[in-house]
């Protein structure tokens, strides 16, 4: 073999040589590129957290109550009874309930009731017959305290407290007055008696030419609202009948 002949070889298997290396090479990387690849990266594994809702509004012992002239965003503009404007905010903690009819299948055990007798009763405890009845949701077992009662001193009394059982036309009634003490009441109801319930809602419900009372703080002239309920407002002429805030007490 010649000279030339054998430096012609020699120059192929060198280049052979270094094509296999970089073959090598290049196969390797890609494998580590692959490996990389298939292992999940730390940002896709990473949850966004999800925004944390407003907290409840302080209850506060200031109300408002009135006619819903306007609702844009979260304020509401009232008329009051006195003929004045009044502003309440509300957030989506805000509990909103709705004063609607019902019947007597909407008295459950677990449920509150705010029970108007038909006629003067006799010591706590004695069976009653009722008026009306006026059903709210109760929280953590425990019921509102009554509505103010539009008769007065002389109306008779009535029963507030939460419903234990429903037999028939029979509601059985316990009622914790302000010693703790637990009375258990009969209560009977009539074809005649009339009933209400205090419904939760959310705040689409608030609409122009309803009525409303809102609990809470107010602040720089605006009622941040805890609570908010909305009754129908009575015919012209009629007397103004009294608001009932489900829930007075702060809730936990």
């Amino acid at each position: 073999m010649s000279a030339a002949t054998r430096r012609r070889r020699l120059t192929q298997l060198v280049i052979l040589a270094v094509t296999g290396a970089t073959a090598v090479s290049l196969a390797a990387c890609g494998n580590s590129s692959n490996e990389n690849t298939g292992k999940p990266s730390t940002s896709a594994n990473s949850t966004t957290p999800k925004p944390t809702p407003p907290p409840a509004p302080p209850m506060g012992h200031d109300e408002v109550e009135g006619l819903v002239r306007s609702v844009s965003g979260n304020r509401i503009q009232l008329t009051q009874r006195d003929r004045t404007a009044a502003a309440v905010d509300f957030t989506p903690s805000t509990m909103v309930t709705e004063l609607g009819p019902a019947k007597v299948t909407d008295v459950t055990p677990g449920s509150c009731v705010d029970v108007e007798a038909a006629a003067q009763g006799g010591p706590p405890g004695a069976p009653v017959t009722a008026q009306s009845v006026t059903i709210s949701p109760s929280e953590r077992g425990k019921c509102p305290p009554p509505a103010p009662s539009p008769g007065g001193p002389g109306q008779s009394p009535g029963v507030n407290g939460i419903v234990d059982s429903v037999t028939g036309n029979t509601i059985a009634v316990n009622s914790i007055d302000p010693t703790g003490k637990t009375t258990h009441t009969t209560v009977n109801v009539v074809d005649a008696t009339t009933y209400n319930k205090h419904a939760v809602t959310n705040a689409q419900a608030i609409q122009n030419g309803k009525c409303m009372a809102a609990q809470g703080i107010k602040d720089g002239g605006v009622l941040h609202a805890a609570t908010i309920d909305l009754e129908p407002c009575p015919p012209m002429g009629r007397p103004h009948h009294h608001f009932h805030f489900p829930w007075p007490h702060h809730r936990h």
